[in-house]
Protein backbone atom coordinates (compact mmCIF):
# COMPACT_ATOMS: atom_id res chain seq x y z
CA UNK A 1 0.00 0.00 0.00
CA UNK A 2 3.13 2.23 0.83
CA UNK A 3 4.45 1.62 -2.76
CA UNK A 4 0.45 2.74 -4.03
CA UNK A 5 0.80 5.81 -1.93
CA UNK A 6 3.67 7.40 -3.06
CA UNK A 7 2.16 6.36 -6.99
CA UNK A 8 -0.59 8.40 -6.39
CA UNK A 9 1.79 11.19 -4.15
CA UNK A 10 3.83 11.52 -7.73
CA UNK A 11 0.88 11.60 -10.31
CA UNK A 12 -0.76 14.29 -8.58
CA UNK A 13 2.06 16.21 -8.20
CA UNK A 14 3.43 15.93 -12.05
CA UNK A 15 -0.06 16.45 -12.90
CA UNK A 16 -0.38 20.14 -11.01
CA UNK A 17 2.97 21.01 -13.07
CA UNK A 18 1.67 20.48 -16.50
CA UNK A 19 -1.73 22.34 -15.36
CA UNK A 20 0.51 26.16 -14.79
CA UNK A 21 2.58 27.49 -17.01
CA UNK A 22 5.55 29.85 -15.34
CA UNK A 23 4.69 31.81 -13.43
CA UNK A 24 1.91 29.91 -11.59
CA UNK A 25 -0.96 31.18 -14.15
CA UNK A 26 -3.09 28.05 -15.55
CA UNK A 27 -2.94 27.99 -19.43
CA UNK A 28 -5.71 27.62 -21.62
CA UNK A 29 -5.78 25.46 -24.55
CA UNK A 30 -4.44 27.58 -27.54
CA UNK A 31 -4.74 30.43 -25.93
CA UNK A 32 -0.95 30.78 -27.73
CA UNK A 33 -2.77 31.13 -31.18
CA UNK A 34 -5.36 33.40 -30.27
CA UNK A 35 -4.78 37.17 -31.48
CA UNK A 36 -6.56 40.21 -30.41
CA UNK A 37 -8.79 41.48 -33.52
CA UNK A 38 -6.92 44.67 -34.90
CA UNK A 39 -9.43 47.56 -35.23
CA UNK A 40 -8.38 49.64 -38.08
CA UNK A 41 -10.14 53.30 -38.04
CA UNK A 42 -13.02 54.21 -40.18
CA UNK A 43 -11.74 56.50 -42.92
CA UNK A 44 -12.38 60.07 -42.23
CA UNK A 45 -14.70 62.74 -43.71
CA UNK A 46 -12.03 66.15 -43.47
CA UNK A 47 -13.98 69.31 -43.55
CA UNK A 48 -11.51 72.22 -44.21
CA UNK A 49 -12.27 76.09 -43.67
CA UNK A 50 -10.20 78.53 -45.02
CA UNK A 51 -9.77 81.94 -44.18
CA UNK A 52 -7.32 85.18 -45.40
CA UNK A 53 -6.26 86.51 -48.08
CA UNK A 54 -5.68 86.66 -51.74
CA UNK A 55 -3.36 83.58 -50.97
CA UNK A 56 -6.00 81.81 -49.69
CA UNK A 57 -8.69 82.98 -52.30
CA UNK A 58 -6.05 81.65 -54.68
CA UNK A 59 -5.36 85.17 -56.55
CA UNK A 60 -2.79 84.91 -59.21
CA UNK A 61 -3.63 81.06 -60.20
CA UNK A 62 -3.72 80.77 -64.28
CA UNK A 63 -4.88 77.42 -63.79
CA UNK A 64 -8.04 78.55 -61.70
CA UNK A 65 -7.51 75.24 -59.48
CA UNK A 66 -8.17 77.38 -56.50
CA UNK A 67 -4.62 78.82 -55.16
CA UNK A 68 -2.91 76.77 -52.44
CA UNK A 69 -5.92 75.68 -50.91
CA UNK A 70 -7.86 74.01 -53.95
CA UNK A 71 -4.42 71.96 -54.83
CA UNK A 72 -4.11 70.80 -51.11
CA UNK A 73 -7.49 68.94 -51.48
CA UNK A 74 -6.56 66.27 -54.05
CA UNK A 75 -3.61 65.56 -51.88
CA UNK A 76 -5.54 65.54 -48.30
CA UNK A 77 -7.98 62.98 -50.36
CA UNK A 78 -5.19 60.76 -51.57
CA UNK A 79 -4.95 59.46 -48.08
CA UNK A 80 -5.93 56.10 -47.30
CA UNK A 81 -7.59 57.22 -44.01
CA UNK A 82 -9.48 60.84 -45.26
CA UNK A 83 -12.89 59.46 -47.68
CA UNK A 84 -14.11 63.11 -48.54
CA UNK A 85 -12.80 66.11 -47.83
CA UNK A 86 -14.76 69.22 -48.27
CA UNK A 87 -14.18 73.06 -48.69
CA UNK A 88 -15.57 76.68 -47.38
CA UNK A 89 -13.34 79.20 -48.61
CA UNK A 90 -13.51 82.79 -47.04
CA UNK A 91 -10.21 84.19 -48.32
CA UNK A 92 -10.46 87.69 -49.89
CA UNK A 93 -8.20 89.71 -51.90
CA UNK A 94 -6.74 92.90 -49.42
CA UNK A 95 -7.84 91.42 -46.15
CA UNK A 96 -5.66 92.61 -43.23
CA UNK A 97 -5.81 90.94 -39.60
CA UNK A 98 -7.83 93.54 -38.34
CA UNK A 99 -10.46 92.60 -41.08
CA UNK A 100 -10.21 88.92 -40.07
CA UNK A 101 -12.64 88.91 -36.25
CA UNK A 102 -16.06 90.03 -38.03
CA UNK A 103 -15.24 87.11 -40.17
CA UNK A 104 -14.73 84.58 -37.46
CA UNK A 105 -18.18 85.71 -36.10
CA UNK A 106 -19.87 85.47 -39.64
CA UNK A 107 -19.08 82.01 -39.80
CA UNK A 108 -18.77 80.50 -36.67
CA UNK A 109 -21.12 77.77 -37.40
CA UNK A 110 -18.69 76.55 -40.31
CA UNK A 111 -15.98 77.13 -38.46
CA UNK A 112 -17.00 75.14 -35.12
CA UNK A 113 -17.58 71.44 -38.05
CA UNK A 114 -14.36 72.22 -39.52
CA UNK A 115 -11.54 69.61 -38.89
CA UNK A 116 -9.11 71.66 -40.39
CA UNK A 117 -8.62 75.40 -40.52
CA UNK A 118 -6.10 77.18 -43.30
CA UNK A 119 -5.06 80.81 -42.85
CA UNK A 120 -2.98 83.14 -44.59
CA UNK A 121 -2.68 86.83 -43.88
CA UNK A 122 0.00 88.86 -43.08
CA UNK A 123 1.18 90.13 -46.58
CA UNK A 124 -1.19 93.23 -46.67
CA UNK A 125 -0.47 94.17 -43.15
CA UNK A 126 3.45 94.46 -44.53
CA UNK A 127 1.71 96.40 -47.76
CA UNK A 128 0.25 98.95 -45.39
CA UNK A 129 3.61 99.64 -43.58
CA UNK A 130 4.77 100.38 -47.18
CA UNK A 131 2.57 102.57 -48.56
CA UNK A 132 2.27 104.25 -45.29
CA UNK A 133 5.89 105.18 -45.33
CA UNK A 134 6.92 104.85 -48.56
CA UNK A 135 9.69 107.91 -48.36
CA UNK A 136 10.95 106.98 -44.53
CA UNK A 137 10.50 103.59 -44.40
CA UNK A 138 12.68 101.68 -41.85
CA UNK A 139 13.08 98.33 -40.25
CA UNK A 140 12.01 99.77 -36.73
CA UNK A 141 8.75 100.85 -38.58
CA UNK A 142 8.25 97.36 -39.50
CA UNK A 143 9.32 95.71 -36.01
CA UNK A 144 6.81 97.96 -33.96
CA UNK A 145 3.98 97.04 -36.62
CA UNK A 146 5.27 93.50 -36.17
CA UNK A 147 4.33 93.62 -32.75
CA UNK A 148 1.22 94.79 -33.28
CA UNK A 149 0.17 92.35 -36.24
CA UNK A 150 1.23 89.73 -33.65
CA UNK A 151 -1.48 90.47 -30.97
CA UNK A 152 -4.04 90.67 -32.80
CA UNK A 153 -3.23 87.23 -34.17
CA UNK A 154 -3.35 86.15 -30.53
CA UNK A 155 -7.06 87.79 -30.26
CA UNK A 156 -8.02 85.99 -33.56
CA UNK A 157 -6.63 82.58 -32.16
CA UNK A 158 -8.69 82.91 -29.24
CA UNK A 159 -11.66 83.54 -31.50
CA UNK A 160 -10.77 80.73 -33.38
CA UNK A 161 -10.34 78.54 -30.67
CA UNK A 162 -13.90 79.83 -29.03
CA UNK A 163 -15.64 78.72 -32.53
CA UNK A 164 -13.83 75.30 -32.32
CA UNK A 165 -11.71 73.78 -29.75
CA UNK A 166 -10.40 70.72 -31.53
CA UNK A 167 -9.90 72.00 -35.13
CA UNK A 168 -5.84 72.04 -36.72
CA UNK A 169 -5.29 74.90 -36.99
CA UNK A 170 -2.74 76.03 -39.84
CA UNK A 171 -0.82 79.20 -40.78
CA UNK A 172 1.01 80.03 -43.57
CA UNK A 173 3.77 82.17 -43.11
CA UNK A 174 4.83 85.35 -45.34
CA UNK A 175 7.01 85.06 -48.23
CA UNK A 176 9.35 88.33 -49.90
CA UNK A 177 7.74 89.31 -52.98
CA UNK A 178 9.29 93.14 -52.19
CA UNK A 179 12.82 92.39 -53.41
CA UNK A 180 12.38 94.15 -56.46
CA UNK A 181 10.07 96.31 -55.65
CA UNK A 182 11.88 97.33 -52.51
CA UNK A 183 15.34 97.81 -53.08
CA UNK A 184 15.45 100.39 -50.42
CA UNK A 185 15.02 98.03 -48.17
CA UNK A 186 18.08 95.50 -48.22
CA UNK A 187 17.13 93.94 -44.51
CA UNK A 188 13.44 93.03 -45.97
CA UNK A 189 13.93 89.77 -45.88
CA UNK A 190 15.10 90.12 -42.12
CA UNK A 191 11.75 91.82 -41.73
CA UNK A 192 9.50 89.00 -43.18
CA UNK A 193 11.93 86.77 -41.45
CA UNK A 194 10.95 88.11 -37.76
CA UNK A 195 7.53 88.93 -38.91
CA UNK A 196 7.29 84.87 -39.29
CA UNK A 197 9.39 84.26 -36.04
CA UNK A 198 6.83 86.12 -34.17
CA UNK A 199 3.86 84.44 -35.53
CA UNK A 200 5.05 81.25 -34.88
CA UNK A 201 5.85 82.15 -31.57
CA UNK A 202 1.90 83.21 -30.97
CA UNK A 203 0.92 80.02 -32.56
CA UNK A 204 3.24 78.16 -30.10
CA UNK A 205 1.17 78.53 -27.42
CA UNK A 206 -1.98 76.74 -28.65
CA UNK A 207 -2.54 72.95 -29.02
CA UNK A 208 -2.88 71.41 -32.32
CA UNK A 209 -1.58 74.45 -34.24
CA UNK A 210 1.49 74.65 -37.13
CA UNK A 211 3.39 77.18 -38.45
CA UNK A 212 4.11 76.55 -42.70
CA UNK A 213 7.32 78.65 -43.01
CA UNK A 214 7.61 79.24 -47.07
CA UNK A 215 10.04 82.39 -46.78
CA UNK A 216 12.86 79.93 -48.83
CA UNK A 217 10.16 79.04 -51.15
CA UNK A 218 10.32 82.00 -52.63
CA UNK A 219 13.70 83.11 -51.88
CA UNK A 220 15.31 84.32 -55.33
CA UNK A 221 12.64 82.33 -57.45
CA UNK A 222 10.83 84.99 -59.68
CA UNK A 223 9.15 82.47 -61.96
CA UNK A 224 7.23 81.37 -59.14
CA UNK A 225 5.44 85.16 -58.70
CA UNK A 226 2.46 86.20 -60.72
CA UNK A 227 3.26 88.81 -63.51
CA UNK A 228 1.76 91.34 -60.52
CA UNK A 229 5.35 90.11 -58.82
CA UNK A 230 3.50 89.99 -55.72
CA UNK A 231 1.57 86.77 -56.00
CA UNK A 232 2.25 83.45 -56.10
CA UNK A 233 1.23 81.85 -59.84
CA UNK A 234 0.37 78.23 -60.43
CA UNK A 235 3.54 76.56 -60.06
CA UNK A 236 4.14 78.92 -56.76
CA UNK A 237 0.41 77.92 -55.23
CA UNK A 238 1.37 74.20 -56.30
CA UNK A 239 4.96 74.21 -53.77
CA UNK A 240 3.19 76.30 -50.94
CA UNK A 241 0.42 72.97 -50.95
CA UNK A 242 3.08 70.67 -51.23
CA UNK A 243 5.02 72.12 -48.22
CA UNK A 244 1.30 72.22 -46.38
CA UNK A 245 0.89 68.57 -46.80
CA UNK A 246 4.03 67.69 -45.53
CA UNK A 247 3.90 69.84 -42.47
CA UNK A 248 -0.02 68.35 -41.80
CA UNK A 249 1.62 64.84 -42.89
CA UNK A 250 4.21 64.99 -40.09
CA UNK A 251 0.92 65.38 -37.87
CA UNK A 252 -1.31 63.05 -39.09
CA UNK A 253 -2.72 61.21 -35.94
CA UNK A 254 -3.65 64.93 -35.74
CA UNK A 255 -6.06 65.05 -38.61
CA UNK A 256 -7.19 61.47 -38.94
CA UNK A 257 -7.85 60.33 -36.02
Amino acid sequence: MKRWGWLIVVSLFLAGCTAFSTGGKPERPHEAAVKPTEVKPLPKDIHLVALGDSLTEGVGDGEGKGGYVGRLVPLLAAEERVRTVTVENFGKRGRRIAELEPVVDAHRGELGRADLILLTIGGNDVMNVVRSHFFDLSYERFAKESKAFADRLDHLLISLRIANPDAVIVLVGLYNPFSTTLPNIPEIDDVIAEWNKASQAVLSRYDRTIFVDIQDIFADRDELLHRDEFHPNAAGYEQIAVRVYYALNERKAWWVN
